[in-house]
């Protein structure tokens, strides 16, 4: 049976730094381990092997070229490390009979991992994650608001009462999360873990969001679409008035550059994206009628 990509293991991206698969080897170590609940020895063992290459820089790199081909020889003088060399060392996860290096856990080996992982697992200063709903037009501006919330507090000995204070970001996205360093759980040495608050944003009757850009949509009578028109939009810093490009068709776009929603992090804003729609009479009276039939007419005269 073919290997499992460790990335896919741990759970992480090719890009993951570090600290993020050490991180991610954690989560999934204090899951998986045999005396929980929800243990698995095979994909604890499996756990194993690959925090034991991604978690070390050099074994991590080889992987990163040759995947689990890192440590077999190369025919044609492919492996860059020499004929029947093994770029991470005896004791590799890539071959029978493998010994995991966790030295960076301590002399121990894997045991300390799970002194620190496992059986202190209870003990941890632990992250709080909360929903927080707003309205479209706070995350146009951004906000600050207050929650009240009971905080566990190991130290104490119960729960405390909290008013946590939360500064949204103008721009922020529906989805997007913020983290308050030390919001979190006590644990019995007075340690704080952080609280992680995922904001929900409530659509707009006006506005449609796509990243920095705001959509919104006008409908345009058949003659003012022809001619072009002075109209009236809504945009997020109020009503102005557009010039209507003559000719427009049906889902034409006009923008308003710099007119959309501000970027996090920097003083950049999107673009106002209109829509345009061309509303087509289901009913002439006669006056219309004869119109619309003498353009027609003068426009074939016109085209012959």
């Amino acid at each position: 049976m073919d290997k499992r990509d460790y990335y896919e293991i741990l759970g992480v991206s090719k890009g993951a730094t570090q600290d993020e698969i050490k991180k991610a080897f954690r989560k999934k170590a204090i899951e998986l381990h045999p005396d929980k609940d929800t243990g698995d020895e095979a994909k604890f063992k499996e756990l194993g092997e690959a925090y034991e290459v991604l978690g070390n820089t050099e074994k991590r790199q080889a992987y990163d070229q040759f995947g689990h081909a890192a440590g077999a020889d190369q025919a044609g003088g492919g492996n860059p490390y020499g004929a029947g060399s093994n770029p991470f060392g005896q004791g590799s996860p890539f071959g029978d009979g493998s010994q995991y290096d966790f030295s960076g856990f301590g002399g121990g080996g894997i045991n300390d991992i799970f002194d620190m992982f496992f059986r202190g697992a209870q003990n941890q200063a632990r992250d709080v994650e909360v929903s927080l709903t707003i309205e479209f037009m706070e995350a146009v501006k951004g906000t600050t608001k207050e929650l009240s919330l009971r905080i566990n507090d190991k130290q104490a000995g119960g729960r405390k009462n909290e008013e946590i204070k939360i500064k949204i970001p103008a721009g922020i996205d529906d989805g997007q999360s913020i983290k308050l360093e030390g919001k979190g759980e006590i644990n019995s040495q007075g340690q704080r873990g952080d609280m992680y608050v995922h904001i929900r944003v409530r659509p707009d009757k006006n506005f449609r969001r796509e990243g920095p850009h705001i959509i919104s949509e006008i409908t345009l009578d058949m003659v003012d679409a022809a001619l072009g028109c002075d109209t009236d939009i809504q945009t997020l810093d109020g009503e102005v008035t557009i010039k209507t490009p003559a000719g427009s068709s049906e889902g034409k776009i006009v923008k308003l550059t710099g007119k959309g929603m501000p970027i996090v992090g920097s003083n950049t804003l999107g673009d106002h994206l209109i829509v345009i729609h061309i509303s087509i009479p289901k009913k002439l009276n006669s006056k219309q009628k004869k119109i619309l039939e003498e353009y027609r007419t003068v426009s074939k005269k016109h085209f012959w």
